[in-house]
């Protein structure tokens, strides 16, 4: 399912009526039936409803809705927010037939009008809302700001009409206060906002409707964001050996740094990686073996401060022509130290097989980002918020307010695959292209759960995902929903790096022999 900003949202309207003839009241008519079939659905009509619209095209489709629930004997009243003046074309329309079919209305402009609002409220079972569309500039403020409040400290079930007033569709930022709804329906496709926190959270359930627009219109090539769904993976033969699924090298791990590379090397095994070698510090290794001797290790000089000397350059080479490695990940734990980081520097521009970094490799390519820029093999960076702001040289700010355009922009200039981890991670394909991913939760927001990431990764492209962009967006997928699974059996709080690590094998399963759960478990579904 493809998403879409603001901007392309509004030229899908204006393409719509030009080329196809499908008119603004049309398209308002078939929101408001949407929302309306929601309602039967999901709620029924025996109900007393409060609507709330305001004076701009949702608010117009807010009207649609208490048309039709007051056709159909449901108790509504309408609370018209803003001067009903203003109304444009067709909003103006369906007020003027609001009115006309003698729907109880109020105009809500002082502080006694909210107290009447908030004591129809209290008496109403749901409440629909269309205050504020995805056209929002700048904070809520004054009596939108009192009506919002009054809804969320109801705590009535709330149906938000295309996106909760209060919700930046560009970037699903709460614009100073915004609506908790139950129920979302959105239209045409999802909104960024829809699809990015906080503004998801704040959907409730997501529902898309896509009303008459033509499918050439919402599945068009100049859209170039969608949601991260399963792709089955490669058959795992039955003569296969371990290196059939993949010979992985990870360059990981310093003195005081011995759970990064145990979760990289050993996350590539239980995601179904066949052949994982560690090149880490000498004298870390009995350490991270004596927890796990499935791996193969290979000790490094160190540095003073026990990291990854830069002398180990030509023999890490060597190891990976010798070895015949498929793919190379290095930089988690590997610490700040000036020789190391210069290391990975040099490592990353002279490895010719795909290379994942991470962790302290992208603070040690942040200072100088032509050593990605000159990479002829696929690369792929994995960072958190801090450290994309790290990389751009952009404030954490500026980042959010932006995502996905920032996102894209530098996938293209460092010609590489970005995956900005985060509650609903962001995969950046080299092109622009941009995959939303669904799956994960809030407890895998501990230490080590990146470094899981990135062996995971690197086990989908040994086991068969030949093409980069796939298996990180099946890496991250995976990642996401192992730790859902990890959080169903042990709760939220207290799962770890370890737990995501051991439920990979069952996500996988799940993956191989039922992705439709995936997609009616995550995505929304289309009324």
């Amino acid at each position: 399912m493809k998403v879409c900003s603001v901007a392309e949202m509004k030229r899908i309207d204006e393409v719509a009526s030009k080329e196809f003839g499908i008119d603004s009241l049309l398209l308002m008519e078939d929101a408001g039936v949407a929302v309306y079939s929601l309602i039967v659905n999901e709620l029924g009509i025996d109900k007393k409803f409060v609507v709330i619209a305001g004076t701009g095209n949702n608010g117009g489709d807010a009207l649609v809705v208490a048309r039709r629930l007051f056709s159909c004997g449901s108790h509504v009243e309408v609370f018209i927010v803003g001067d009903p003046s203003k109304y444009p074309e067709p909003a103006k329309k369906n007020y003027e037939l609001v009115v006309s079919l003698g729907i109880p209305t109020k105009v809500v402009k002082t502080e006694d009008d909210l107290k009447y609002l908030e004591e129809s409220i209290r008496k109403c079972e749901a409440v629909i809302v269309g205050l504020i569309g995805i056209g929002l500039r700048g904070d809520v403020v004054g009596i939108h700001r009192g009506v919002i409040e009054v809804i969320n400290n109801s705590k009535k079930v709330v149906v938000s009409i295309d996106i909760p007033s209060g919700i930046n569709g560009d970037n699903g930022r709460v614009c100073g206060v915004a609506v908790k709804s139950t129920y979302t329906v959105t239209f045409g496709m999802p909104k960024y906002g829809n699809i990015l926190y906080p503004g998801y959270q704040y959907c409730g359930k997501l529902y898309v409707s896509r009303l008459s627009y033509p499918p050439k219109l919402y599945e068009s090539e100049e859209i170039m964001v969608e949601l991260n769904i399963p792709k089955p993976p490669p058959e795992r033969v039955r003569w296969g050996h371990k290196g059939t699924f993949g010979k992985f090298l990870t360059i990981s791990g310093a003195r005081y740094y011995y759970g990064a590379p145990y979760y990289v090397a050993y996350s590539f095994l239980k995601a179904g990686g066949g052949y994982s070698r560690l090149a880490a510090p000498k004298t870390i290794i009995p350490y991270i073996a004596s927890r796990c001797s499935e791996v193969v290790y290979i000790p490094l000089e160190e540095t003073s401060e026990g990291s990854i000397a830069k002398s180990n350059y030509e023999y890490i080479l060597r190891i990976i022509d010798n070895y015949d490695i498929d793919i190379v990940a290095l930089g988690s734990g590997v610490s700040l130290n000036e020789e190391t980081q210069e290391l990975m520097r040099d490592l990353v521009m002279s490895i010719s097989k795909p290379v994942i970094i991470d962790g302290d490799g992208i603070t040690a390519i942040s200072k100088d980002l032509n050593v990605v820029k000159g990479r002829r093999a696929p690369t792929v960076i994995t960072p958190h918020l801090v450290e994309f702001s790290r990389l751009t040289n952009l404030s954490v700010k500026d980042i959010s307010e932006d995502p996905i355009g920032i996102l894209r922009r530098f996938c293209k200039d460092l010609n590489s695959y970005i995956i900005l981890k985060g509650a609903h991670t962001l995969i950046g394909f080299p092109n622009g292209y941009v995959y939303v991913n669904m799956t994960g939760n809030p407890g895998m927001a501990k230490a080590g759960s990146g470094d899981v990431l990135t062996g995971t990764i690197a086990a989908m492209y040994g086991i068969g995902y030949r093409d980069v962009g796939d298996a990180v967006r099946m890496g991250v997928l995976i990642h996401g929903l192992a730790g859902d699974l990890a959080s169903e059996d042990l709760g939220e709080d207290g799962i770890t790096p370890d737990d995501v690590m051991n439920y990979l094998p069952k996500a996988m399963k799940v993956l191989r022999e039922d992705p439709d759960l995936i997609i009616s478990k995550y995505m929304p579904k289309i009324i």
